[in-house]
């Protein structure tokens, strides 16, 4: 007669029970193995919140750093923009607090022709300074024509250089009297009256006594 051992049960309950020991040791491990992959595959895989929270914050970063106007400095100047700034005034945009309003304002420049007097208001001498008779008399028979007060008269001196002389005021008229004669403003030469009455002849002085304009024919032929 075989004895049972010290604590074994006559039943065999002690071998069922390190059978269902073995089983549920068993489940328990297989249930941990599936936790742990679950849990690696979220971390390694899927991602944890963490992960996913700091993946979107490096994405927002990015995203400030191509996006945001306002970390671009790429415009210099006006502070804060890398594109155009919607509210800068460029120089070609209406400025939207007149825009709507024309301006009327318009520039208007009056060309102001310098008024002469007439020839009948203006006395003009004509002196020979060439030696040639009858110069001064067909000069001043021109003159006449167009309308001058006129007086023929000798030079106080021959010269070869002829000059148109006027005296204070009457500079436009004293042009319109070198024209006449075929001459250019390059001709004429202000003077005094007392500087007219010397260019003549003391004898002829008296004769142009009142005159505004004194022509003074030259040999160089520049007033005929």
């Amino acid at each position: 007669m075989t004895a049972s051992g010290r604590y074994a049960s006559p039943d065999s309950s002690f071998g069922r029970s390190t059978s269902n020991a073995a089983a549920r040791g068993g489940a328990l491990i297989a249930v941990a193995v599936v936790i742990g992959f679950l849990l690696l595959w979220q971390g390694g895989v899927g991602g944890s919140d963490d992960t996913a929270a700091t993946g979107a914050a490096t994405n927002d970063a990015a995203s400030a750093t191509t996006e945001d106007p306002g970390a671009s400095g790429t415009d210099g100047g006006e502070g804060a923009t890398g594109t155009e700034d919607p509210t800068a005034d460029d120089g070609t945009e209406a400025d939207p607090a007149v825009e709507g309003t024309t301006d009327t304002t318009t520039t208007t420049t009056t060309t102001v022709s310098a008024a002469t007097r007439a020839p009948g208001e203006v006395r003009a001498a004509v002196a020979n300074g060439t030696g040639t008779a009858g110069l001064a008399g067909a000069r001043s028979g021109e003159l006449a024509t167009a309308g001058y007060v006129t007086a023929a008269v000798n030079a106080a001196n021959d010269t070869a250089v002829s000059n148109v002389y006027y005296i204070d005021g009457y500079g436009l008229e004293a042009e319109q009297v070198a024209i006449v004669l075929g001459g250019t403003a390059a001709v004429l030469r202000p003077a005094t009256p007392a500087e007219i009455a010397e260019l003549v002849r003391e004898a002829n002085r008296a004769d142009v006594d009142g005159f505004q304009v004194l022509v003074v024919l030259g040999t160089d032929g520049v007033l005929g």
